[in-house]
């Protein structure tokens, strides 16, 4: 903001602050402690929540600054192309505006925008006359500016006082600029949300297009009685069209996982919080190893429908020792697979159970940079009957497993969904861990050449 637009604020009685240094000197003693419980409820949920995320941030923020409201306004445009500052997300005494919005011309959230730093602003309603309909009347507001990468402004995030013997200072503006990158995080979570249920429509519209394209072959087989020469022609070309939808729906999907694959890896690194990186990254190498299911099913000749495990299993193992380079030379990771073909809905629950028992075993067996040795087996038996194994001689699990955390979690749920028996117990010498499954898969087993890899 210029010299000259600010001195026009100060005749109209609006004192403008544009930097930490000019504002109240803090009045309060920081209360760390708070604001680390503050962070760590948020960091606990952004992931699975972002909405909820940014409810708690501006609730927590209202807390910490002992305000009478707070907010976030998002630049939007409206249906002449104006554009507005939205108030996205609301908590306190200003809650029911949630939604409205504003023209983007000397109101705080310009004003903070204009001059990219956190700014405190007093009496606003003299210099935007809408803000005057507002109750209770905003005395006093602090705003941070919120950008997206490469600086392009997104809104910003405000506290208000209503109270004239309440304001704002130093310390404050401290706390809402560190909220401000949370923020930040939790609409970017928001927006691939929105994303991800958009993707879903999408891929329902295709299975409705498959099922549609299956009756048209129906009809096509029919037509074949009468017309034999003239049918086999018709049949040939509808079997290339298929042929061309498949694989471009193989080609976006592909892309899609990558896609999402990349933008998970970027905010793990992007984020500040551990348990929230933690939480990116196994959702990271979940996505990439469905990535190379899909890479499987678009590869084998032989069948579409269905995946040769050996194959997939030693790509598992592959990931997994590229996700712990620091411990090669330590673990020995070994993977022995009968030449078992399954269907490829059963294949990827089996991968992902053993993508999630290994990875425990890396995260959890050889705690202090102790060494040792983790086993994976697939094994067919005579009464079609499939059983995996994952063993490690580690230190072992607590006796109560139900206590333990969301890895032994998935585990059982994807059990569930193979119909089969899991069982968690020692090792027979004592020393480790052994997780095996037990199932019977929905249709005989294949066999082939077997295969083995450490």
């Amino acid at each position: 903001m210029s010299t000259a637009a600010t001195a026009d604020l100060a005749r109209q009685g609006i004192d403008l602050f544009v930097t930490e240094e000019e504002m109240h000197p803090a009045q309060r003693a920081p209360d760390f402690l708070a604001e680390a419980a503050e962070f760590r409820a948020l960091s606990q949920i952004l992931a699975d929540d972002p909405l909820g995320a940014l409810r708690r941030l501006l609730e927590g923020a209202r807390r910490l600054c002992h305000a009478g409201s707070a907010g976030v306004s998002l630049l939007r445009h409206n249906a002449v192309g104006r554009e507005i500052a939205c108030w996205e997300v609301l908590s306190g005494m200003l809650a029911p505006y949630e939604g409205s919005g504003t023209p983007q011309v000397s109101t705080p959230c310009d004003l903070c925008l204009s001059t990219g730093k956190t700014i405190l602003v007093s009496n606003p309603e003299q210099v935007h006359a809408q803000m005057r309909r507002i109750q209770p009347a905003i005395v006093e507001t602090l705003v941070v500016p919120l950008h997206e990468s490469l600086r392009m402004p997104l809104g910003t995030l405000w506290v208000t006082h209503h109270d004239r013997s309440s304001r704002f200072d130093a310390g404050d503006a401290r706390i809402l600029e560190q909220l401000g990158v949370q923020s930040v995080l939790a609409l970017r979570l928001l927006a691939q949300s929105k994303e991800r249920r958009y993707a879903l429509v999408l891929f329902e519209s295709h299975q409705k297009a498959q099922r549609e394209l299956l009756l048209h072959e129906l009809h096509l087989e029919r037509s074949l009685r009468e017309r034999a020469e003239e049918s086999e022609r018709e049949m040939l070309q509808t079997l290339e069209l298929k042929q061309a939808v498949v694989q471009e729906a193989h080609h976006r999907v592909k892309n899609t996982l990558q896609i999402a694959a990349s933008v998970l890896s970027l905010h793990a690194r992007a984020t500040a919080s551990e348990e929230v990186r933690a939480a990116l990254n196994e959702s990271h190498e979940r996505l990439q190893l469905l990535a190379k299911v899909h890479e499987l099913l678009c590869s084998d000749v032989d069948s579409a429908e269905s995946i040769l495990m050996p194959q997939l299993l030693d790509a598992v193992g592959d990931s997994i020792r590229q996700s712990f380079p620091d411990a090669s030379g330590r673990v020995t990771l070994l993977v022995a697979t009968d030449p078992v073909r399954l269907p490829a809905d059963e294949a990827i629950a089996l991968a992902l159970l053993a993508n999630e028992a290994v990875t425990n075993a890396y995260k959890h067996a050889f705690p202090k940079g102790s060494g040792g040795r983790i086993a994976v087996t697939l094994c067919g038996s005579a009464e079609s009957t499939l059983t995996l194994q994952i063993a490690d001689d580690g230190v072992g699990i607590p006796e109560d497993p139900a206590s333990s955390g969301m890895g032994l979690k998935i585990i059982r749920s994807f059990a569930t969904q193979l119909r089969g028996a899991l069982t968690i117990s020692p090792t027979t010498d004592g020393l480790g861990t052994t997780i095996a499954l037990r199932l019977r898969p929905t249709t005989p087993l294949h066999l082939r050449a077997a295969s083995a890899s450490g």
